[in-house]
């Protein structure tokens, strides 16, 4: 009788949690929705920080794989980070090309934006620098 009470306690606040996910989900801005939705789809929300009088980065979204993405209050990306692949589709085109050329099958694994440009860090190491048009600035590792 008491396992059935744990259990139902552990239902019950797994449902409160999804719950307040999905009501936080539904705050953040359309365009960060959209992020979301159509490059990390198949990844479990942990917890999603919505709370657009915080300052400049408004949201974040903490997967469960660990990957976090923080969104302005526009809901653009301003930076992600984890152990993944971020999507190329996320890296502004000048420097996802300049990345395609130098670094081949290497990968970004973290990338900021923010007032000085871009920081990105590849999956082998590379730490790189851009400025806000993407223009390639320097190696931090040289």
């Amino acid at each position: 009788m008491m396992r059935k009470w744990i259990i139902l306690g552990v239902v019950t606040l797994l449902a409160i949690f999804v719950g307040q996910a999905q009501e936080n989900f539904d705050k953040l801005p359309m365009n960060a929705q959209k992020i979301v939705k159509d490059y990390y789809a198949g990844h479990q929300v942990e917890k999603i920080d919505a709370d657009p009088n915080s300052g400049d980065e408004s949201y974040q979204v903490k997967f469960e794989n660990g990957t976090k993405i923080d969104f302005d209050e526009n809901g653009n990306a301003t930076e992600i980070s984890g152990e993944e692949k971020i999507p190329s589709a996320l890296i502004p085109e000048k420097m996802r090309l300049f990345l395609e050329n130098r670094y081949g099958d290497d990968y970004v694994t973290d990338w900021k934006m923010d007032d000085d440009g871009h920081q990105i860090e590849m999956n082998e190491g590379a730490k790189l620098v851009f400025d806000l048009d993407g223009n390639f600035k320097q190696n931090k590792d040289l």
